[in-house]
């Protein structure tokens, strides 16, 4: 059987993007599907590995690291506890992908799969391999939905900024991580995606933004902030916040609440 090796970084990267869905939604991570794909590509570019002539121990430290390129890639690095839970998921979803494929091995053609330098190779086409992937992909997050508890449900709530003539309303997460606060009035700030921030960029003169400091793993940096003339939540409302740009973009949740208004929603 012959190996080509773009249609090898194809597949594989197919694979990989749906993989990384499914560790998405089973890890509930914030990720572009942007992100997504680069760490699919990356994944498809590692598959040539294949060809390398070094002993399966070898090979296999490699697909740890390209693994962990992946997570990174598509992820990011928050801290060590959620790029670990990224990274086995992903290989979770991996083993079931493989299990899957050995399975149609086992029932079907098995001249459709080679064994080479301790990865398995499979000469299917794009339509067998995308239903293989996308049922890979359906059981995990059936099983992730099935499984996952009912409570964190309490942290999503719907809400409405208001400023000038725009608003914006969205599901919005409550967030036990971010505690942030602008420094001089110590009001919370809640975190919103840059697409947010254009919905106001009319209404926000340059007098009335903020820069408020934010502390990471590896740096401090700055990000922008305005005072909205209401944040609705439910029958809470209030104009003590300020709405901060999110350095990463957010796709699940547009806006991610700060936890010091849990308290003062409670008082209503």
């Amino acid at each position: 059987m012959t190996v080509y090796a773009d249609i090898l970084i194809i597949l594989n990267f197919l694979v990989n993007y749906f993989m990384l869905l499914a560790v998405r939604r089973i890890s509930r991570s914030r990720a572009s599907r942007l992100r997504l794909a680069l760490g699919a590509l990356i994944g498809g570019v590692s598959s040539l590995i294949l060809f390398l002539p070094y002993p399966s121990f070898v090979i296999t430290v490699l697909k740890i690291i390209s693994g962990a390129v992946m997570a990174f890639a598509a992820f990011g690095f928050q801290n060590a506890k959620a790029f670990l839970k990224n990274l086995f998921w992903l290989f979770a979803v991996c083993f079931l992908f493989g299990g899957l494929m050995l399975a149609v091995y086992l029932i079907f053609d098995k001249d459709i799969m080679i064994y080479a330098s301790g990865i398995v190779y499979f000469d299917v086409d794009f339509t067998f391999l995308i239903i293989c992937t996308s049922a890979a992909y359906i059981l995990f997050t059936l099983a992730a939905k099935l499984t996952e508890k009912k409570a964190p449900k309490k942290n999503e709530y719907y809400i409405t900024v208001q400023k000038g003539a725009k608003s914006f309303s969205c599901t919005a997460l409550m967030d036990s991580g971010n505690s942030l606060c602008e420094p001089f009035s110590m009001y919370p700030v809640i975190l919103a995606d840059k697409s947010v921030f254009k919905v106001f960029e009319r209404e926000i003169s340059e007098d009335s933004l903020r820069v408020v400091p934010v502390t990471t793993v590896s740096s401090e940096t700055l990000i922008r902030a305005f005072r909205p003339d209401s944040l609705s939540i439910g029958e809470f409302v209030t104009d003590k916040v300020y709405v901060g740009e999110s350095l990463t973009p957010l796709d699940e949740y547009k806006i991610i609440l700060n936890i010091n208004l849990e308290g003062e929603m409670q008082n209503v």
